[in-house]
Formats: structure tokens, C-alpha cells, sequence
């Protein structure tokens, strides 16, 4: 027997955190957060024989004359219960709660894979075609995600990058990595960039990093009361990360290589050998490369003080995997690689709390060589995902109807 109830959040908590489609959108921390933004929420279960089976953190977004109903990454269902009945019964409490709240629409963005890809963009495996039928069967418009680019992502993710670490350890993860990734890494450590987790006082500099990011990539950034609001609700299951480099200790690294060279030029020329020549050259070379790099590093220092803010991100951890969900980078501080070494370390934290994947989240699903952020991502030695999608059921067709067209209006007379 199939029956429908609200559930409260230790319950969906202990059923979420053990569903492989669980994800940070469906948990007791996002209701905690969205409701800081005054949204409507509540957690719905569907039970078979005593048994939780589906569950989903519904939340209702005030809109013009009502509320949009959604689920994004959900509904949260156990392994081998996707069933077309299953849903039916689920859905129409759903969405007969919705509409009992004023409800126009009722939105479904599950946390489901459509199809895997290579590197390359070339589809190489397709998963969930049945749930995506099951749903438009029982009334639900599917829109799927050919579109690509960030502009059109909305709130969702048409695509993202992924890294299965299920078979990787401490020592074997970065050998997995690209060479010119492994690269960057090692010239990160090199430099002597170093990681830290910042308090809750210093999130109004990262939201400031993050702006400017996003107004040079185009993307649409969260505002500070976001970051300070998931900072407070979800502890310790997330993390603010910035990568930094003190220039006092670069400049020391690199005099102590200038002074090992000038050594080492010493003892050659003492030598008197004609085939010494090209060594002394060669360390002569670096040590002037030594030179400009300390010199661009004392300007940096009058700039901007003794310590580089060079890039961060914003993690968030659950069972399932790790999600890398906003992040900067500064671009007069790129050369530094503080990007790569943030994701490692996140990647090598990710193994540690045996968490079997790692997830990059948006690309744009453009694979010409055109996207930046995906070049970079891959890098990482991961695969791309096309997600499934979004299903919508419009609740009250003739006032959504008389809403779609005064929006049109306005549109027109803008």
C-alpha cells in the first residue's frame, strides 16, 4: 500500500543522507537557508508497506498572484523504486498541496544524469529515459537541456563535470590528473601558495571576489546574505577555501634559488672547462627569470600588502559527493595556479571522508575549446554530464494563462 504524508526533517535527513541521488538541495540545511529568504517548504514521503521510498523537500517561491512549487534536485527516491506508480501517487499529494498554498506550477529538477559524455563532447552512455517517460506520461511538460551556454542555465545546470574518486587514493589521485594540470600544481606548491578555510567576518571579501568573477565570465552571482546565510545553516558541511600567497616567503624561495645558482656558477667557472659554459648559461638564465619574478613580487607587495588574495571557492559536502558550488579567481593573480591547488586539496579531503564523487557542477556544454571553465575542469581527468532536465504540471491553467500573457504585455511595452 502506497500512502503519502509530511514527514519531519530527522527522518527525511536519514533517508536523504543514504540515497545515492541525495544531494545538498534536498536537505534539512537548504529548507534552513530558504526559508531565511521566506519561502514556503515542507517535507513530503511516500511510504510502501511502512517504508519511506520517495521524499522531497517541496518548496514554494512567491510569485505574481501565487507561488511556484518546486523540487530542484529531487525527489529523492531509493535504489529500484522509480516506478511510474510510485510517482503518480507521490506527485498528486504534491501537487495537491500546492495548490492548496496557491500554487500555479509545480517544478521538478531531479538530481539525475541523462547522459554521460567524453571529454570530447561524444555521448557514451544514456541513463534515466524511463523516469523522464514515466513523468511526461502522468502530465508533466518535460523540457530537456539541449540548450547550452551559461546564460541560459537559469538556476539549473544543463551540464556538469564530474570525477569518479571511488577508485582512487591519497597517492594515486593526482597522478589521474592531466600533465600540464599536474603542472600547475606543482608550480602552485612551488610558489608556495597556501590554503586556508576563511570565518564567517571575511565572506563579504569573498562575495567581492566573487562579483567580480562573475561580471567577467557573465555569470549571475549569489548575494552576500546567500553566502552568509549557507555559511550559518549548513556548519561544518561547508567550506569557504581561498588560496594565498605571502609574498615575503615567494621572494625568500626564490633568493634562496638565485643564491643555491650563484653557488653552483661558482664552482663551474672555478672548473675552467669549456663544456661548463652552457651550464653557467642556463643558470644564469634562471636566476635572471628568479629576478623579475621577485621584483614583480615586491610590486604586487606595494599594491596590495604582503598577502595575495589569488582565488576561492565554496564547497559543499554530503555523503554522496562533494560539490564545488561558487568560487573566483583573481585574474591579476592567475599565474600563481591557486585554482588548482584548492580543487586538489578538496578532491585529496573528498577521499579522506571516503566520498566517492567529486563534483565541478556547471559547464557550458560547449566542447570547441571554447569554454574556459570547462578546459580548465577537465584538466582534472573527470567526464561531463548532460542532466535530465526539468518537468513542470501547471496547477491553475487559466490564471497561469492570464498571467504568461500580462508578463508577455510587458515585455512588448518594455
Amino acid at each position: 500500500m502506497l500512502t503519502v504524508k509530511e514527514i519531519d526533517p530527522t527522518e527525511f535527513m536519514s533517508f536523504e543522507q543514504h540515497c545515492p541521488t541525495g544531494n545538498f538541495y534536498q536537505t534539512v540545511w537548504q529548507q534552513r537557508l530558504l526559508l531565511r529568504e521566506h519561502n514556503l517548504t515542507t517535507f513530503r514521503g511516500l511510504y510502501e508497506d511502512d517504508e519511506l521510498v520517495m521524499a522531497a523537500l517541496l518548496v514554494g517561491r512567491k510569485i505574481h498572484f501565487g507561488y511556484r512549487f518546486e523540487v530542484y534536485g529531487g525527489p529523492v527516491i531509493a535504489p529500484d523504486k522509480a516506478s511510474a506508480d510510485r510517482l503518480r501517487v507521490f506527485l498528486a499529494d504534491l501537487e495537491q498541496y500546492a495548490f492548496q498554498h496557491q500554487g500555479l506550477e509545480l517544478k521538478l529538477v531531479p538530481n539525475l544524469d541523462f547522459h554521460i559524455l567524453d571529454n570530447n563532447g561524444t555521448i557514451i552512455d544514456s541513463q534515466n529515459e524511463a523516469l523522464a517517460q514515466a513523468l511526461s506520461e502522468i502530465g508533466y511538460r518535460y523540457a530537456d537541456f539541449k540548450s547550452v551556454g551559461y546564460k541560459t542555465a537559469m538556476h539549473a545546470n544543463h551540464y556538469v563535470y564530474k570525477k569518479d574518486l571511488s577508485h582512487l587514493n591519497a597517492d594515486t589521485l593526482t597522478k589521474s590528473y592531466g600533465s600540464k594540470t599536474r603542472y600547475s600544481l606543482n608550480k602552485a606548491k612551488e610558489f608556495g601558495v597556501t590554503l586556508r578555510q576563511i570565518p564567517f567576518d571575511e565572506l563579504s571579501e569573498f562575495k567581492y571576489n566573487t562579483n567580480k568573477t562573475a561580471e567577467r565570465l557573465h555569470f549571475a552571482d549569489k548575494p552576500l546574505t546567500y553566502y552568509q546565510d549557507a555559511f550559518e545553516t549548513y556548519g561544518n558541511r561547508v567550506q569557504f577555501v581561498v588560496a594565498e600567497l605571502n609574498l615575503d616567503n615567494y621572494i625568500a624561495i626564490y633568493q634562496k634559488k638565485i643564491t643555491h645558482n650563484d653557488a653552483q656558477i661558482n664552482e663551474l667557472t672555478a672548473k675552467h672547462k669549456g663544456y661548463n659554459e652552457a651550464k653557467i648559461a642556463e643558470l644564469k638564465r634562471q636566476s635572471n627569470n628568479h629576478t623579475r619574478k621577485i621584483a614583480q613580487a615586491k610590486m604586487f607587495a606595494d599594491e596590495y600588502g604582503t598577502t595575495l588574495n589569488i582565488a576561492g571557492a565554496m564547497f559543499i559536502i554530503q555523503p554522496q559527493e562533494m560539490d564545488y558550488v561558487f568560487s573566483y579567481t583573481n585574474e591579476e593573480f592567475k599565474m600563481f595556479r591557486g585554482p588548482f591547488l584548492i580543487q586538489d586539496a578538496m578532491m585529496h579531503e573528498a577521499i579522506r571522508q571516503h566520498i566517492q564523487t567529486y563534483n565541478f557542477l556547471g559547464i557550458a556544454g560547449e566542447f570547441d575549446g571554447s569554454d574556459g571553465v570547462f578546459e580548465f575542469k577537465k584538466g582534472f581527468n573527470g567526464y561531463p554530464a548532460e542532466e535530465i532536465g526539468e518537468f513542470t504540471k501547471i496547477l491553475r491553467p487559466a490564471k497561469y494563462q492570464i498571467i504568461s500573457t500580462l508578463r508577455g504585455l510587458k515585455q512588448l511595452v518594455s
